[in-house]
């Protein structure tokens, strides 16, 4: 028995970028779908300096507003087809993030708890990115006293 390894973030962005399949999100699984996370798209879409304002301004229609079908469709249309280095800039400060956030994040995205660290940093940046953790957590059955306890609004 073969055992499909799942999608990645980086896989995401490799079909955006170099392969840009019209089909690809018909074809990729139900677990796939799930791994397209549309703020960690934008980020490191963002990190080509020319593609820095145009995921900037499209943010903001992005993040929840439009399904992640369709915005895989207009980045790949968008961009141009080919190899890209996306560089990560990380920030220079990590916080400092309860355990019971981290493990929460690390589930959801099925990463370990560093990785989940890095994520929370990143996703701490933008307004957002903050309320996109709220609602994950809320998800996950969080006591919502305890999230607001967090100012991720």
């Amino acid at each position: 028995m073969v055992v499909k390894k799942r999608k990645t973030l980086f896989n995401h962005l490799k079909a955006i970028t170099e392969v840009q399949n019209p089909n690809y999100w018909e074809e990729i699984s139900e677990e796939d779908k799930k791994t397209f996370s549309i703020y960690m798209i934008n980020r490191f879409l963002s990190m080509n300096k020319n593609w820095t304002d145009l995921v900037n301004y499209m943010q903001k229609y992005t993040i929840g507003m439009m399904h992640p079908k369709h915005i895989y469709k207009l980045y790949s249309n968008v961009f141009p087809k080919g190899k890209v280095f996306l560089k990560y800039v990380k920030g220079r400060k990590t916080m400092e993030h309860p355990k019971w956030v981290l493990e929460i994040i690390a589930k959801h995205y099925e990463v370990s708890l560093s990785e989940a660290q890095g994520y929370l940093d990143t996703l701490y940046w933008t307004d957002g990115g903050r309320l996109e953790v709220r609602e994950l957590l809320l998800k996950y059955g969080s006591d919502s006293k305890e999230v607001d306890k967090l100012n991720l609004t």
